[in-house]
């Protein structure tokens, strides 16, 4: 493999690389505040019935994502292996996030259904062949710690904006149509499909794939799925997608309970772009400090600064927020939770890298897409099979009813799940950030060993420190490890 410094990331490199996150980062957050919504309020599914609309797509997510993780890391073309599906997918993301938001007459429910959950379906398959590339892509650009951390939190700054955007602008073109309108959603997913489409022609001419010259043995269906779950025996690797699940849940029930908590419980709808705006402008400016503790403290460090600020957010909303707060106070809650939503968000697609790097010290082999594709299965069955459909469930048990006005019992009950749900997952994410044990130091002396190795170095003379740390990190035997 060829050094990092032979070809040097400028700041043109992370700007092309991070605008690809505009589609990954918006995308997920405009279903995950608005699809539910949408569901319930125009397409008139029960919630019960829209919160497993999401539900659905994820039996075949599970074949799906591992097929495309593996057939990432094997394919080969003058494209490279990864890039070539930022061109492929370029048209297949504007039509599959266009066929959401378009209304349907088919007389039943479950005809209705049956659609949504078609048009969800391609919509996580498009998203699978196009992100599972591109997460897999920051491993094979560099193997450098610190301008992987960058590489990162480039994207989730790009990430960010858009988010920023998909938190406020939607809201106001589907406002200037009249209220349970198809219309002002059209609009919205015609203007935001463009916007997640065309950058994939920025990110494939502006990256690269540094040389892998080892190759990959073909392996049968079945074996892609037992691969699949060997990466479960990185020790590593459990802690993180710990920390993923704990953090991605916490904050997808934030984001689709809020569009209920500002319209039902604090009765000002008006104000959700000033309240995202708030959440997301500090989510972004936070970004760039998470990276610096990440590249001093460590990524674990990280996120556990991270999502206590995430919980203390919560609180507050909890404490202050009535339906007689001022706009101020509202901001000020927001911003404060977006202090710590900006580490869930960033610091687990961060930490990714590193993490394949504890995969090749145990495997002798560099399975990136692998890698990806279980992160991008996770965090689409974290959002289809835990978040929604547990917020459709307990909206109904509440007593929720869509277009109505609420009991005094149902709005106590939708602000204390506000908190609870959340704020159980950050505990939970701040307790697994302290078992996160990859710092820039230890990485740095696994990559080191590695190359060692490659360089005819032998086991025998291995030093104690090393040992000890790669044993740490891995969860095996030292004398199990690389065996090329």
């Amino acid at each position: 493999m060829k050094k990092t410094e032979e070809r040097g990331v400028t700041v043109g490199t992370l700007l092309s690389y991070g605008v690809g996150d505009v589609y990954g980062g918006g995308s997920f957050l405009i279903i995950g505040m608005m699809f539910l919504f949408y569901l319930t309020e125009v397409a008139g599914l029960s919630p019960a019935a829209a919160g497993f609309v999401f539900a659905i797509g994820k039996v075949w997510d599970a074949i799906s994502d591992p097929l495309m993780g593996y057939l990432s890391d094997i394919t080969r073309s003058k494209h490279g292996r990864r890039r070539v599906y930022f061109l492929i997918g370029i048209v297949p993301i504007f039509v599959s996030f266009l066929l959401l938001w378009l209304p349907v007459n088919l007389g039943s429910q479950a005809a209705v259904f049956a659609y949504y959950s078609f048009a969800y379906i391609l919509f996580s398959t498009v998203f699978t062949m196009v992100m599972i590339p591109y997460a897999a892509l920051n491993a094979e650009m560099t193997v450098d710690f610190k301008v992987r951390s960058r590489l990162s939190a480039s994207r989730m700054i790009f990430s960010g904006v858009s988010a920023l955007l998909a938190g406020t602008i939607p809201s106001m073109i589907i406002g200037k149509y009249p209220a349970g309108s198809s219309s002002g959603y059209i609009t919205m997913a015609i203007i935001f499909g463009v916007l997640y489409a065309l950058p994939w022609l920025l990110v494939y001419f502006g990256t690269w794939e540094l040389p892998y010259e080892k190759r990959e043995r073909e392996s049968s269906a079945l074996a892609i799925f037992s691969q699949f779950a060997t990466i479960l025996k990185n020790s590593s690797f459990r802690v993180h997608v710990g920390m993923y699940i704990a953090a991605y849940t916490a904050s997808d029930i934030l984001m689709a309970l809020f569009v209920y908590f500002l319209t039902y419980y604090l009765q000002k709808p008006e104000l959700y772009p000033v309240a995202m705006g708030s959440l997301m402008i500090v989510q972004i400016a936070m970004m760039p400090v998470y990276t610096m503790i990440s590249n001093k403290r460590g990524k674990g460090v990280a996120f556990v600064i991270g999502m206590t600020l995430f919980a203390l957010g919560l609180m507050s909303s909890f404490l202050f927020l009535s339906p007689s707060s001022s706009t101020v106070v509202i901001a000020l809650v927001c911003a404060l939770i977006g202090t710590g939503t900006s580490a869930a968000i960033l610091i687990p697609w961060a930490i990714l890298p590193s993490v394949i790097d504890v995969d090749q010290l145990i495997t002798g082999k560099k399975r990136s897409g692998i890698y990806s594709g279980a992160m991008t299965l996770i965090r689409k069955m974290v959002q289809g099979l835990i978040a929604m459909p547990l917020i459709g469930f307990v909206l109904t048990q509440i007593g929720f009813v869509s277009n109505e006005v609420q009991s005094v019992e149902t709005l106590e009950a939708l602000r204390l799940f506000f908190l609870l749900g959340p704020i159980t997952l950050v505990i939970i994410g701040v307790f697994l950030g302290l078992q996160f044990k990859i710092t820039p130091k230890r990485h740095a002396v696994i990559v080191q060993e590695m190359r060692r190795l490659d360089d005819g170095g032998s086991r025998d003379e291995v030093d104690a420190e090393v040992r000890k740390t790669c044993e740490m990190l891995t969860g095996f035997p030292y004398e199990e490890l690389y065996q090329i």
